[in-house]
């Protein structure tokens, strides 16, 4: 029957309805025409798995946004709580700094007499008695030189102070006779037997012998004067040293031939001073103008430049420290004995000397030093550590917290020893200030504050 109903809904609807729908129900199938699609069941059917799709959707909205919706608010929360915390910053105390202070400054070593040796006479060198690093004393022969022509100069001078001295004789033998002539004339002349015109004559013959006499006298004055000048520069042919000391440069050597100015215009092995430097020359004429250079170094000068802020610690008087690179593990005292008094405008620094004995000669000049000047202060400036200072354009300045406040304090910085910089105006002993300040030291901001040591002040008086 169910086979026949079928072929006569087939042939009902001419065959050609495809939209006809086959439903298994109670182990039987019934074909549903489309007019009965719009059955209730039907539509509650289609109506569940809608509800189903969007409660599974739902499902996975709320697992996947709400989280992270959470997420973002606790976030916020969190940010607008620490946005209304007050921060808490490491602060430290400013102290004294200590009575005592030192400071270390380079400087460089001299002699404390130093000379060149220079030739007056022009001629060869005929015996070279010292060389470089010899002790010498005072007046000791250092070498010859073999001047002819200043000889034979020496010689005329000589030769001709005698012929004048000749010329004055004769001048005064004739001034002589013509007073004489002159005195018989004056009493002829009173008694008439002679005329006026003829005592006249024998006047003015007198006065002119006395003229003659006195230039004859300028001349052998004259003569004798350059005879001596000529013999002190025949002195000057041994070369003796002008103080005790030690050669420190030699620039001549044996056969070399030496101008008046000093210089030697012969070859050989010779050293040039450049300053206080000796340079070897071999084969060559010498570059400096001087023969030797002697150095007393018994005490040894030292010049160190102290910088401007630190010149009002230095006093002539004072004692300092001395140590050099040539004596490693020694200290050496020595004492201030001049300043400049004025600070060099191109450096800004205060020009020192320091005296240190060597008497040892463990010392050499030229070295360089390390002079540490040890100060006693009554007041001493507080200090801060390095990292509290906040360089700013318009100069360095602190963090200072006072009533939880922050206040940014100008400062005027002194000596930096490193790790600390002495404040020389702007701080009080006790201030605290903030260690390593970052954003949240602004001026007039409210902070918390703990101390550098590990305690801790919710205050800071």
């Amino acid at each position: 029957m169910t086979q026949k109903n079928s072929t006569d809904l087939m042939d009902g609807s001419g065959g050609s309805d495809a939209a006809q729908v086959q439903v298994k129900h109670d182990q039987q199938t019934e074909v549903i025409a489309p007019e009965h699609r719009h059955d209730p069941r039907y539509s509650r059917s289609v109506l569940k798995l809608g509800l189903l799709i969007l409660a599974v959707f739902g499902l996975i909205l709320f697992l996947g946004y709400i989280p992270r919706f959470v997420n973002r608010e606790a976030i916020a929360k969190a940010a607008k709580r620490q946005q209304d915390a007050i921060p808490a910053v490491v602060v430290t105390a400013a102290v004294r700094s200590d009575s005592t202070a030192q400071l270390s400054l380079p400087g460089s070593t001299a002699a404390q007499v130093e000379a060149p040796i220079y030739a007056r006479a022009s001629g060869y060198v005929t015996k070279r008695l010292v060389d470089i690093g010899d002790r010498v004393k005072a007046g000791q022969l250092l070498a010859v030189i073999d001047a002819p022509d200043l000889d034979q100069q020496v010689d005329q001078a000589r030769a001709g102070l005698q012929q004048s001295e000749s010329v004055l004789r004769q001048t005064q033998a004739q001034a002589k006779l013509v007073s004489l002539t002159w005195e018989r004339y004056k009493v002829l002349v009173a008694r008439g037997v002679l005329s006026r015109q003829d005592g006249d004559t024998q006047d003015a013959n007198y006065n002119v012998s006395l003229a003659n006499v006195r230039a004859a006298e300028d001349m052998v004055n004259s003569n004798r004067a350059n005879l001596q000048r000529l013999i002190k520069l025949q002195a000057y042919e041994r070369v003796e040293a002008p103080f005790a000391g030690v050669v420190i440069t030699r620039n001549i050597d044996i056969g070399s031939l030496i101008s008046a100015a000093g210089g030697s215009l012969g070859g050989g092995v010779n050293t040039a001073g450049t300053g206080s430097v000796t340079i070897p020359v071999t084969g060559s004429a010498t570059l400096g103008a001087e023969m030797f250079r002697v150095a007393r170094l018994d005490h040894l000068r030292v010049f160190v430049s102290v910088p401007e802020r630190s010149a009002q610690y230095v006093a002539v008087g004072q004692t300092v420290d001395l140590r050099f690179d040539s004596v490693p593990g020694k200290t050496f005292q020595g004492k201030v004995v001049r300043t400049s008094n004025a600070i060099d405008s191109v450096t800004r620094t205060l020009l020192t000397e320091i005296q240190v004995e060597n008497r040892d000669g463990q010392l050499m000049s030229g070295t360089y030093a390390t002079v540490t000047f040890n100060n006693i202060r009554s007041l001493p400036p507080v200090i801060v550590p390095g990292d509290t200072i906040i360089t700013r354009s318009n100069g360095a300045m602190v963090a200072l917290v006072r009533d939880n406040t922050v206040h940014l304090q100008p400062v005027v910085a002194g000596r930096d020893y490193g790790a600390n910089v002495e404040i020389r105006e702007g701080l009080q002993e006790g201030d605290l200030v903030v260690v390593n300040p970052g954003d949240s030291a602004k001026d007039g901001a409210k902070v918390t504050t703990r101390m550098l040591a590990g305690k801790s002040s919710e205050s800071a008086k």
